[in-house]
């Protein structure tokens, strides 16, 4: 069965937080270590497919945690194909530099 996780910034207040919501919500083994570097490893090792989905990061106004675990997971998507990633993109604050 596909798992699916949504992750609004906005829901979390800190690192902390985050990470317990996305380890219950995926169900990490209990000795999932509550920092990125296990994120990581955790989503690199799920064999379901799983549906992501989260806010991006606005650079200058989320929280240095938040824009790191979204790159984790980012990262993490592309060791693992069970990974779908769902990234609201704004192209609106960009100018044609950044494409």
């Amino acid at each position: 069965m596909e798992k699916i996780l949504i992750i609004r910034e906005s829901d979390f207040k800190t690192k902390a937080d985050a990470l317990e919501h996305i380890a219950s919500e995926l169900g990490f083994p209990s000795y999932f270590g509550g920092n990125l570097d296990a994120l990581f490893d955790c989503l690199c090792d799920l064999d379901e497919d799983t549906n992501i989905a989260f806010d991006n990061p606005v650079f200058g106004e989320s929280p240095e945690w938040y824009v790191m675990l979204c790159d984790t997971v980012i990262d993490a998507a592309m060791e693992n194909e069970c990974i779908t990633l769902y990234c609201p993109v704004s192209f609106e604050d960009m100018d044609e530099s950044e494409f």
